[in-house]
């Protein structure tokens, strides 16, 4: 659950910075959710299937599921320690060795994808870890980055 932890344990450090996202960033959070849910959709509704696979009604169900969680205010919180979205559970800076800012093109123009790459350790790498962020957020987060991630 991406969107909301109602009983998260407290944040661990202090916040530098919130960086609240855009409809096309909760887009981009959700959007592998948002595929599946898109492929159930069209699966059950499939007139070439001899029978319905899902009970009759549930993708409305579903789709009504995705949009409210897309409605839901969503946030990047920066601390001295890790960033995590709203009150979920860090990501901490040392677990990343560098980041790349790529800007968006054509209809993403607004967002911009910094993208946290991986620290090598002896029991494997860390995942990198993509922020879809609004360009007006951009300088700020490079900046705070810039001080945490080495």
């Amino acid at each position: 659950m991406k969107a909301w932890l109602p009983f998260a344990p407290k944040r661990p450090g202090e916040v530098l910075l919130q960086a609240p996202l855009g409809f096309l960033q909760r887009v981009l959070v959700h959007r592998t959710q948002a595929m599946l849910l898109m492929a159930y959709v069209v699966i059950g509704s499939s007139p070439f299937l001899g029978s319905r696979i899902f009970i009759e009604g549930t993708e409305f169900i579903a789709v009504g599921g995705l949009v409210l969680i897309l409605m839901l205010p969503l946030r990047y919180v920066f601390t001295d320690r890790g960033v995590a979205i709203n009150n979920g559970v860090p990501r901490l800076y040392r677990q990343f060795r560098r980041f790349d800012v790529r800007p968006g093109k054509r209809w993403l123009a607004s967002n911009v994808t910094v993208v946290l790459r991986g620290r090598k350790t002896d029991r494997g790498t860390h995942p990198s870890y993509p922020l879809f962020l609004p360009v007006t957020a951009r300088d700020e987060v490079v900046r705070l980055l810039k001080r945490h991630v080495r």
